[in-house]
């Protein structure tokens, strides 16, 4: 899957391959942003569809916002990790396990 960028703020989204799932992941760049993580069955033909689902709701993001995609859109099978910048080392560390316990 090509790796696809969302301008404002600037993100990535792309696909990894876990256990028994795919994870498709929204990281935004030096932004308070959090981690967005939409999970699909392990099947291309699912996933095919899901990709599309997904571009719906980067859609609502771009035009409307993180927060109001989270008031009316949240959908099942998502999950999403807090950013922390308490402290910035210990942050990325928490963040890392989170991002790790969800995808594996």
């Amino acid at each position: 899957m090509k790796i696809r960028f969302v301008l404002s703020p600037f993100a990535f989204v792309f696909l990894i391959s876990g256990d028994s799932r795919y994870h498709i992941i929204l990281e935004t760049l030096d932004t308070e942003e959090a981690t967005y993580i939409w999970h699909i069955d392990k099947n291309k033909i699912v996933l095919k569809d899901a990709v599309a689902m997904i571009d719906k709701d980067l859609q609502i993001i771009r035009e409307k916002g993180r927060q109001r995609f989270l008031e009316y859109s949240l959908p099942q099978n998502f999950s999403r990790i807090i950013h922390d910048y308490g402290d910035h080392d210990r942050g990325f560390i928490l963040w890392k396990a989170f991002l790790e316990e969800i995808i594996h």
